[in-house]
């Protein structure tokens, strides 16, 4: 019995551990399939994650690629833009070169005719006194003259050709420097013109203004007109409104109160609400931001022209010459052009460059000034200059620009040049049709007043008045007198921009006819 449960006790053993191994072999293949599981699924997320960072790393890489080409396209762009600034340099110099080549050539000729020159004198000098020995002995023999007095009279003789000689000489210098003086002139002109980079534009008109609808012109008008009121008080504008056309037009006389206006309408017509509070907080803002531009265009025009040391506060007065005209050409590029002129004449003659572009750029600087009082615009700019301590080669050239003073340095007469070529050449200003034809009839009037004038007409867009006189009534000397009288009484009575020739013809013509 003992031996049977003790059989009964190994069987049971026997089959526990059985049960057991099996049990453990299933576990060990359930951990085995998870594990594989496991393995399985981190091998999938791993080929989506590796798929995912391949795309993202392409995607990456193309924008890289992308700003790369973006960056050599830049740089492509600038080199050229930089080797076609370089080659028209390189054109310029070389323009230059060969101009300088020219003139060390004739520099060159001349020094070697001088040397001809002074070999002659010491020969004419050595014949000279030579002959005045000879005839000193002369005199001598035949006259019985003592040596001293042979010499006195042969000395005075001597002196008397000499001033002929020099008098015949300067006639002669004076007729070669003008037959050659007007050529030069001309050709230094067209350089310049050619290198200082002219602008051709009109300044357009500010005193009209389009409303885009009724509701924009109805924020304008306010309510019972309160806002148009308020504006017109604000900014000093008399403002008209056509309501059937949508148009306003700005009346008054200064350009920069006229552009304040219209910036001013144009942020009422954009605001959601609108009372005369709310249109003085945009004046208010306008005049900011206007005075802004002024000094933007200030520092434009001194950094264009490579001007240094411009007195900050003369700066927002060159820029208020933006918003100046004269016959429709603007005053801040009509004083860029007449500095760039001036620094050509300069760099032409040997003169300062700088200064020359520096009273080129101020010489109207006196039409900036906001002032009632009875002064011209060169008094206002001498005084603005003399302020601010400028050089007095800008304040002589603001003086004398208009020949109300001498012209004391030679960037003076360069000054008052460029500003006569930027003002009078063609397509720089304009006038309406009935301001020239009122300035045609004044010319032409002026000199059919004077006896002896036959008819006169006005040539060339009035730049020319051609006299016609009777040749029975006058002389060639009293149309001189004709020419100047006519010429001091246009500068008196008739405004024109640039210059006006006065052309008196007297031809006194016979004619016969033998039968």
């Amino acid at each position: 019995m003992f031996v049977v449960s003790i059989v009964a006790l190994v069987i049971a053993i026997a089959i526990g551990f059985e049960i057991r191994k099996v049990e453990h072999q299933r576990q060990l293949r359930l951990a085995h399939e998870q594990a594989q599981q496991i393995l399985n699924d981190a091998e999938k997320a791993g080929k989506v994650e590796a798929k995912r960072a391949l795309n993202k790393g392409k995607r990456e890489t193309l924008a890289y690629q992308e700003s790369i080409d973006q960056e050599i396209t830049t740089d492509v762009q600038d080199n050229e833009r930089k080797s076609n600034w370089l080659d028209q340099r390189d054109q310029v110099l070389k323009e230059k070169e060969d101009l300088l080549n020219r003139r060390f050539d004739t520099f060159k000729s001349k020094q070697e005719t001088v040397k001809e020159n002074r070999q002659e004198l010491k020969d004419v000098r050595a014949q000279a006194a030579e002959l005045i020995t000879k005839r000193e002995d002369t005199l001598q023999d035949v006259a019985e003259m003592s040596h001293d007095k042979a010499q006195d009279y042969i000395l005075d003789e001597t002196k008397r050709d000499l001033k002929e000689e020099d008098k015949r000489t300067v006639r002669n210098a004076e007729a070669e420097y003008q037959s050659s003086s007007e050529k030069e002139a001309k050709n230094l002109i067209a350089h310049a013109i050619e290198h200082s980079g002219i602008r051709s534009h009109i300044f357009p008109s500010n005193r009209t203004m389009d409303v885009p609808s009724n509701e924009a012109l109805g924020k304008i008008i306010g309510n019972a007109g309160q806002n148009v009121r308020a504006l017109e008080a604000l900014t000093g504008i008399d403002i008209n409104i056509d309501d059937q056309q949508r148009l306003i037009t700005l009346d008054g006389y200064d350009p920069l109160r006229r552009e304040i206006a219209k910036r001013a309408m144009t942020q009422i017509i954009q605001a959601n609400r609108i009372n005369p509070d709310i249109v003085e907080q945009i004046v208010n803002q306008t005049v900011r931001t206007v005075d802004e531009l002024i000094r933007g265009f200030g520092e434009q025009a001194i950094n264009e022209l490579n001007i240094k040391n411009i007195h900050p506060d003369l700066i927002k007065f060159i820029g208020r010459m933006h918003f100046r005209t004269s016959y429709g050409q603007n005053i801040l590029d009509h004083s860029i052009e007449a500095a760039n002129l001036a620094g050509v004449f300069a760099a032409e003659l040997g003169e300062d460059v700088d200064l020359a572009k520096r009273a080129g750029l101020l010489h109207d600087i006196g039409k900036s000034i906001d002032r009632d009082v009875e002064a011209t615009h060169v008094e206002l700019g001498v005084e603005l200059a003399t302020k601010y301590h400028e050089d007095p080669v800008v304040i002589n050239a603001i003086a004398s620009h208009h020949g109300d003073v001498e012209a004391k340095y030679v960037i003076s007469d360069l000054v008052a040049a460029a500003d006569a070529i930027s003002g009078s050449r063609q397509g720089a200003r304009s006038e309406s049709a009935a301001d020239y034809l009122q300035r045609i009839s004044s010319l032409e009037g002026i000199a059919n007043k004077y006896p002896g004038v036959q008819e006169s007409y006005a040539i060339q867009a009035g730049r020319e008045l051609r006299v016609i006189v009777k040749p029975n009534q006058t002389s060639d000397k009293s149309i001189e007198k004709l020419a100047g009288n006519v010429k001091d009484q246009i500068e008196q009575e008739v405004t024109y921009p640039g210059q006006v020739k006065v052309t008196v013809v007297r031809k006194l013509q016979v004619v016969e006819y033998a039968g």
